[in-house]
């Protein structure tokens, strides 16, 4: 019979059995749960010593590598896995053993590997540290995941930001720099020069002739043009620094550490040597010329704004003396940029202020031995500057699309001034009057000219028009010859102003419909020493003789200019030599007092007056 402890020992071994039961079951059910996990899972799993050894792997690490267990088991990944290019040597990994230090397995790693077959693949590692006890070697487990989808996408959208970044920051015809990035790089080297003590240079260019060729060629030839002139800079500059394109004609390049203007002009004359050689486009040679200017930081200014504006000021400059060369900035066109600024700003308000007013300058008639008629002549009594000459506000009317108004104020001035003569009995009396593209190219230009001629009671024919040869020329196959030919069929005379100095030339004549022409004061005062502009006055003057039309000789300051032109058959003279622009009163007092100019008191005429000049200038 067994005793009561007997029993209650019976029970407990048999409770402690059931229990361990239940352990080894749950133990079983968590263990079958981890396989099955570890063998479905996507993600590749191994397990290695701290040397690396592989000790275990799943199947998705299988399929990742293209290995089997039984070609991995007992190795190190860095026998297998690493692609051509990449492989370690056999002392690499024969020492290599992982750093098991607290925190040293923290970030993940991203490496490329291959699979067995040699595909590539992007291989994302995360590692933790397993230690079963203090007396067991740790083991590492790696989880591994195939992320070479990921990583392409993530090239791509660096390629594509890439490809955006470019787009935003160059210019798509040309591939330079374009604004935005050219002004983020001027700043970037103005404070590092500001920082370092050195000097940065600028050059701003600005093609000439550029819209004459667009608007003659078509924009293809422009493109070329443009296309051209940046492959002209890009090679040019190199190194140097930056060459861009800040947006239709005009580029700017960017020098940092020069040392004075030297170098900056020696490159601005690089370019335009290359700039000026003709280039072929569709059986057509193009010639296009480029204005340069010139600035540096530290001599001008530090601030990347003051060094663009200097720029700026120096190829105004440029433009302003004739276009197609260099200037350098310096104090002095500084002061008379910003003269230029402040009538700019006040040009407007001073047509209203009835500021602009006409003077007229008398025109005689060789032939006839009398005053031929005036021009009328635009100038702006400044309140502070005083009497202006148009040279010095009509290029800021220009830029401010200001010409039309200030024709106007010269065109009824001038007929106002006709008029006053008209009453005081010179009904003959004749009066030019300088007219601007933009008036030219204006559809109510000669409807409004011919209702304010009749509202004062004059003809037509005493009205002549002068037009300028250049903007004569840009109009050719459009509206500006409509224009001309219009002003005659409505009996105004018109005459091309500064000829000889443009693009028509004695060609256009027979095909423009014009009475005449007026020789520039240049190749009047170059035909007294030079040869061959010598030549070409008396040949304008017989051809113009050949087609009935009337020549006007301008900036006349000398008898012997006078005679010379009378000898040559010019029919009339104007300029200092016979009477400088007076205002309209001045003007009816010198008509009324019968003044003669001296230089053509007594005036005869030499015929081969012509001939001896010449032979005296090939001597």
């Amino acid at each position: 019979m067994h005793t009561f402890s007997q029993l209650f020992s019976g029970l407990k071994l048999r409770f402690r059995g059931n229990r361990l039961k239940r352990e080894l079951r749950r133990i079983r059910a968590e263990n079958a749960v981890m396989e099955m996990i570890v063998n479905n899972a996507n993600d590749g799993l191994i397990i290695q010593d701290v040397n690396g050894i592989v000790e275990w792997c799943n199947p998705a690490y299988e399929k990742l590598t293209g290995y089997s267990a039984k070609e991995i088991l007992g190795r190190k990944p860095q026998e297998f896995v690493f692609p051509e290019g990449a492989k370690k040597t056999p002392q690499e990994i024969a020492d290599f053993r992982y750093d098991i230090t607290p925190g040293a397995m923290e970030n993940l790693e991203c490496i490329q590997n291959a699979r067995k077959n040699g595909e590539l693949f992007w291989n994302q590692l995360s590692f933790a540290v397993s230690r079963h006890s203090d007396l067991d070697e740790p083991k590492v487990i790696v989880i591994t995941r195939d992320i070479t989808e990921q990583v392409e996408h993530q090239k791509e959208l660096k390629r594509s930001e890439a490809r955006n970044r470019a787009l935003a920051e160059n210019d798509a015809l040309t591939k330079l720099p374009n604004r935005m990035k050219l002004s983020a790089y001027l700043d970037k080297q103005v404070a590092k020069a500001e920082k370092l003590g050195t000097k940065v240079g600028l050059l701003h260019l600005d093609l000439d002739r550029f819209k004459a060729i667009n608007d003659s060629l078509g924009h293809d030839a422009g493109d070329t043009v443009l296309e051209r002139a940046a492959s002209i800079m890009r090679h040019i500059v190199g190194d140097l620094g930056m060459a861009g394109r800040l947006g239709g004609d005009e580029f700017l390049i960017v020098c940092p550490d020069v040392e004075s203007f030297a170098p900056l002009e020696e490159l601005g004359r690089r370019i335009l040597r290359q700039i000026h050689k003709p280039i072929e486009h569709d059986e057509h040679l193009i010639s296009v010329g480029c204005s340069i200017g010139i600035a540096i930081s530290s001599e001008n200014g530090r601030s990347a704004n003051e060094l663009m504006k200097h720029a700026d000021v120096a190829l105004y400059d440029v433009k302003r003396s004739g276009r197609d060369g260099m200037s350098s900035f310096n104090q002095e066109l500084g002061r008379a940029y910003e003269r230029q600024m402040a009538l700019s700003s006040q040009l407007a308000q001073s047509i209203g202020n009835g500021e602009l007013i006409v003077d007229i300058q008398p025109q005689y008639s060789l032939a006839a031995n009398e005053v031929h008629g005036f021009e009328a002549l635009i100038r702006w009594h400044h309140p502070v500057y005083g009497k202006l000459a148009p040279g010095e506000f009509l290029p800021v009317a220009e830029q401010n699309g200001l010409m039309s108004e200030i024709d106007k104020v010269a065109m009824w001035g001038a007929l106002d001034a006709l008029k006053d003569m008209r009453d005081l009995g010179y009904n003959k009396m004749r009066m030019s009057i300088n007219i601007s593209a933009a008036t030219l190219n204006s559809p109510n230009f000669i409807k409004r000219l011919i209702q304010e001629v009749a509202r004062r009671g004059l003809s037509n024919a005493q009205v002549t028009i002068e037009v300028l040869e250049s903007n004569l020329l840009e109009g050719t196959t459009g509206y500006n010859l409509e224009t001309i030919q219009a002003l005659g069929q409505a009996g105004f005379k018109v005459e091309l102003d500064d000829f000889g100095m443009g693009h028509a030339g004695l060609a256009h004549l027979a095909k423009i419909a014009t009475n005449g022409v007026k020789i520039d004061r240049a190749m009047v005062r170059d035909m007294m020493h030079d040869k061959a502009t010598l030549t070409i006055v008396r040949a304008v003057i017989n051809l113009c003789a050949e087609l009935g039309l009337s020549v006007v000789a301008e900036g006349i300051e000398t008898k012997e200019q006078a005679e010379l032109l009378l000898a040559a058959g010019c029919d009339v003279i104007q300029g200092y030599g016979v009477e400088r622009p007076m205002p309209v009163d001045a003007a009816i007092e010198w008509l009324q007092q019968l003044c003669i100019p001296p230089i053509v008191e007594e005036l005869l005429p030499v015929p081969d007056r012509f001939e001896i000049v010449r032979k005296e200038l090939a001597s």
